[in-house]
């Protein structure tokens, strides 16, 4: 199934301009990469949609709105964990100013440590960080969610997500089924995420 959309000339463009939309973040503004850092600290525990239409109706207050101004919002928009993830946004604004121009030069030369420094962000986790980077433009490292180890279950049966070592170790497997056709890891997780929901995006 996956090497048939994988060689799907027709999908394959469709997925590449979303790669380059990916790519084109990553000469964005610091808002844009804030922005995409807050949707990864939403998706955390939730659905991307959800997470989605929390953040276009957070608007603004993601830069300016208080604590409960944010946890107001994300009720209103029927969101889990309303007061734990609007701390964790106005905590992460520390960062704001600092994502494109400290992290983004980690990036350049290592991935994965830029990963360990984002991890370092309340609220985010190897795949959130994982998501994120991909999100600007890097696209070496695994998303790897409950979804992505169900669909690749004949090689994932016995292994457990339960730490670091784990992430790091299903991550190699994933890398080396994207080599195999051609692409990346944060590429490959579009193909998957279209297997699941028929659309291009996240």
């Amino acid at each position: 199934m996956l090497r048939r959309v994988v060689k799907d000339a027709k999908l394959r463009a469709k997925v590449l301009e979303r790669v380059e939309e990916f790519k084109l973040n990553r000469v964005a503004g610091e808002s844009t990469w804030y922005r995409e850092l807050v949707l990864c600290i939403l998706t955390a525990n939730s659905s991307f949609f959800s997470a989605f239409y929390a953040l276009q109706n957070l608007g603004e207050l993601i830069f300016t709105g208080t604590e409960d101004q944010i946890s107001e919002t994300l009720k209103r928009s029927g969101y889990r964990f309303p007061n734990l993830k609007a701390k964790y946004i106005v905590r992460s604004r520390s960062y704001y100013g600092r994502l494109k121009n400290e992290i983004g030069k980690v990036a350049e030369k290592d991935q994965f440590e830029a990963r360990e420094r984002i991890m370092e962000i309340d609220g985010i986790g190897m795949k959130e960080a994982s998501h994120f980077l991909r999100n600007v433009g890097y696209l070496d490292l695994a998303i790897i969610d409950r979804h992505v180890l169900k669909f690749f279950s004949v090689f994932f049966s016995e292994m457990k997500m339960s730490s670091k070592r784990d992430y790091l170790e299903i991550e190699a497997i994933i890398k080396a089924i994207a080599a195999s056709f051609g692409t990346k890891p944060g590429i490959l997780d579009v193909y998957l995420w279209y297997l699941k929901t028929g659309k291009i995006a996240k």
